[in-house]
């Protein structure tokens, strides 16, 4: 399939989202080889939008101004978080919820250790309880979580 990469004015111009996206994908590449070309192989766009996020319907990932603006380790872990929502889809797995969650959480764990991301990022991942998807505490992943969402 392959995959594209597409900016947009409105939330990050197109130059400077594909250069940076470009720059994550090299180091997954030559640092978690398996793992990028997973991410390849199943990822039809990664595009920039208003909240990050896995979209199963599309097998697109969104990019949000926050999530992009971290360093590019964090950054190339996010998308393999939420690629592995998309290999959990795919494979007629739950892919939200905390269970979800934590196994995304896992592998962009193992993600970040391969890549040589800084301690204070995988600090801060293990400090996850998986339960980030559920902004406004109910209990349910919902439209209103996804809305409330600023990263």
């Amino acid at each position: 399939m392959g995959m594209m990469i597409l900016g947009d004015a409105a939330y990050i111009p197109h130059e400077e989202f594909v250069k940076k996206i470009k720059e994550a994908c090299i180091l997954l590449r030559d640092k978690a080889g398996s793992r990028y070309t997973t991410l390849y192989n199943n990822v039809k766009l990664i595009k920039a939008n208003s909240r990050s996020g896995a979209d199963i319907n599309t097998t697109n990932i969104d990019i949000a101004r926050k999530t992009f603006d971290a360093s590019v380790t964090w950054l190339a872990s996010v998308l393999i978080h939420e690629g592995v929502h998309l290999e959990q889809y795919k494979a007629g797995k739950d892919y939200s919820g905390q269970a979800a969650e934590l196994a995304c959480n896992k592998v962009q764990l193992e993600v970040l250790r391969l890549i040589g991301a800084p301690q204070s990022e995988i600090s801060y991942l293990l400090a996850q309880d998986g339960m980030h998807f559920d902004l406004n505490g109910d209990g349910v992943y919902d439209w209103k979580d996804y809305y409330l969402r600023d990263y």
